[in-house]
């Protein structure tokens, strides 16, 4: 390449990158600090996670670095080769912490570098002191794990730390004991059913006597009724994704019953596959919908990437949903974890629908680069109002915290550069941090009533 024609390719890359218009004056000079202090000094609303209980976490007899490992990162080590057998040995007492790193030592060198394992080390190095994970720091990192866990180290985390408002747990326990804490609840086991044995423990598990579709029917109104009066319920909250395609057609009461009726009529044991249960199970959605509508409570759904390994992908597209959007107007749609790797079809949905909300949970241990890409685009794209900025979906608090920081990073970058290129003015990008890291979420799950 000509050394000229060579130049003007480099000139243009920076223009590449940068926003085409110029709607503000450029900022004055210190913004960068001002909007990353801002954000740095906020507070926030964390809208997903799935937090070991405290007294869980302290009946344990041992508690070690593999605490920071045992939830994403554990995906991450099994692809780099480590069984899924051996991986849950280093989660019991049975070996020292020099033993469980031997054995995981080939397997951390080789994942290291992916964004879940990243997190950890910001934990360990930001909550611990400690700046990296290798032989010579894991028992150190061990025995702070442990001694930090003798006090109370979860609402330290969470409230000094982290500096949550409002947290909103997926499980129904309640034995965190903090004010800010509120509750998504699932009712999946009524909608993903394919024998007389699912329905018969559902019954069990409600007292209930389930003879009938209506019965049926009447015994997931009464569970959600029972969820619902423990109080701090802010939303419905559906996981399917990881057992079947999220497309739920509006089946037909009759096509409904008939499946129910072969359900109830089999013996025990048997269970039905996927295709012959499929109008059933997409009936009970559309009921599901109907609490939700009565309750006035948004719905989150999974979309995008499932942990673990070996799932299927393309179960979870976004665009699986759009006849429930259209069908429930008045419902509120929360669409979980920027849809990863659908960011575009998202991108789509949430600025057709009005009903239709993002939440960027699980987003930045995923991916910083596409958590940042689409933030990017979503800001140029969809209401603001309708972005929710983080949710940690983390087991423990110490990989909750350091995704917290990487979140604030990305959304740091990404306002940054906004105001960079005149395309928000400095005010603007604070009101817009506050709305996606706080605000939006205490609106949309009345988190303050």
């Amino acid at each position: 390449m000509k050394p000229v024609l060579l130049f003007l390719v480099l000139l243009t890359v920076p223009v590449l990158n940068r926003a085409q218009v110029q709607i503000r004056p450029l900022p004055s000079k210190g913004y960068e600090q001002r909007i990353s202090d801002f954000i740095n000094n906020m507070t926030v609303v964390d809208t997903h996670e799935h937090l070991l209980s405290p007294l869980k976490l302290k009946q344990r007899t041992t508690l070690d670095f593999m605490l920071l490992l045992q939830h994403y990162s554990a995906d991450d080590i099994k692809s780099a080769g480590l069984s899924s057998k051996l991986f849950a040995k280093l989660l019991q007492d049975s070996l020292s912490v020099k033993e469980k790193w031997n054995i995981l030592k080939p397997y951390w060198e080789g994942s290291n570098n992916t964004a879940y394992n990243r997190n950890a080390l910001l934990a360990a190095d930001k909550l611990f002191g400690i700046n990296d994970i290798n032989e010579s720091t894991v028992e150190s990192l061990s025995e702070k794990i442990a001694k930090a866990y003798q006090t109370e180290w979860i609402n330290h985390v969470i409230n000094d730390k982290c500096r949550i408002d409002y947290l909103i747990q997926d499980s129904d326990d309640r034995s965190f004991g903090t004010s800010g804490f509120r509750y998504a609840v699932r009712l999946d086991n009524f909608i993903f059913v394919n024998s007389k044995q699912q329905i018969g423990s559902l019954a069990k598990q409600q007292n209930a006597s389930i003879v009938t579709l209506d019965d049926f029917i009447k015994t997931l109104g009464s569970r959600f009724a029972e969820l619902k009066k423990k109080g701090g319920v802010v939303g419905i909250k559906s996981a399917l994704a990881y057992n079947r395609i999220i497309n739920y057609e509006n089946t037909t009461r009759e096509s409904a019953e008939k499946v129910f009726e072969k359900i109830m009529g089999a013996s025990d044991g048997t269970s039905f596959p996927f295709a012959e249960v499929k109008p059933l199970q997409d009936f009970m959605m559309h009921r599901v919908l109907d609490i939700a509508r009565e309750n006035k409570m948004p719905v989150m759904i999974h979309t995008g990437l499932q942990t673990g390994n070996g799932n299927i992908i393309e179960n979870s597209k976004p665009t699986h949903l759009v006849n429930l959007f259209s069908e429930y107007p008045d419902v509120t749609f929360i669409l979980y974890h920027g849809s990863f790797p659908y960011g575009g079809e998202l991108t789509t949905i949430a600025k057709y629908f009005p009903n239709v909300c993002i939440d960027m949970c699980w987003m930045y241990v995923i991916s910083p680069s596409y958590s940042e890409r689409y933030l990017n685009e979503w800001i140029e794209t969809v209401p603001a109002s309708k972005i929710m900025g983080f949710g940690g979906d983390y087991l423990n608090v110490e990989n909750a915290y350091g995704h917290l920081l990487m979140a604030k990073q990305v959304i740091t970058r990404v306002l940054t550069s906004k105001v960079k290129e005149g395309y928000l003015s400095e005010n603007e990008a604070i009101n817009i941090a506050r709305m996606i890291l706080h605000d939006n979420a205490v609106r949309i799950f009345k988190l303050s009533e």
